[in-house]
């Protein structure tokens, strides 16, 4: 039986990246008391598989995660089984049984981000709310991007971008959430929604941006 578990990254982790964060997994369920279905051959692994991967730094509240276990227990006792054995700021929130299941990756779709600007202390709100959205509502959003042998390439994020808001819920802060493609056929990596958003505001405006994922679409 699959099971396919929904979790949360938060800031604690927000630094492991993808490789330490399966293997940290990997680690902790196999410490479970879990009937965990290994693969055949030489060097058997956990049957483990993940959607989309988190970039550094970026925190989530809806990543996702497949575990093939022997027999068909409670979605319960499986959320309390591996949340006992996680490290603090991974915890999984939902649990789902399925017989067969399509690979992960390949259905993640959309995703949402919501990019957290803190303002310094004489940065104008108003002010600020109009430049992004100044920059994500022009014909094109060409920013920076790291290719390959660390060349730096010029790319157009606009036809990734489904939907993009831009508010000021409280002083000095700007709450940016973008809405856009993501899975493995068309990409939108949220660092460079950031970067986007960087070339139209000074330094001595902003003191910290934070990413986190709101929303992660699987058909």
């Amino acid at each position: 039986m699959i099971y396919r578990m929904k979790f949360e990254k938060r800031d604690e982790v927000k630094y492991i990246g993808h490789l330490d964060t399966m293997r940290t997994f990997t680690r902790c369920i196999k410490k479970t008391s879990l009937p965990i279905k290994f693969s055949t051959g030489f060097n058997p692994r956990v049957q483990l598989a993940f959607a989309l991967p988190l970039a550094v730094g970026v925190t989530s509240e809806c990543e996702f995660f497949d575990l093939e276990l022997n027999g068909d227990l409670d979605c319960q006792v499986v959320i309390d089984e591996l949340n006992k054995a996680f490290p603090s700021g991974f915890k999984v929130l939902t649990c789902e049984k399925m017989e067969h299941a399509k690979g992960l990756m390949s259905l993640v779709k959309e995703a949402t981000y919501e990019i957290t600007i803190a303002l310094s202390s004489d940065a104008n709100n108003e002010e600020i709310v109009q430049k992004i959205n100044d920059r994500f509502s022009s014909d094109e959003i060409v920013t920076e991007k790291q290719g390959k042998n660390n060349q730096i390439e010029n790319v157009d994020i606009k036809p990734l971008i489904i939907e993009c808001n831009v508010t000021s819920p409280k002083y000095n802060t700007v709450i940016v959430s973008v809405h856009c493609l993501a899975g493995s056929a068309k990409n939108l990596n949220p660092n460079l929604i950031v970067n986007a958003i960087k070339s139209v505001l000074t330094e001595d405006e902003v003191d910290d941006y934070n990413i986190h994922r709101k929303d992660l679409m699987i058909n």
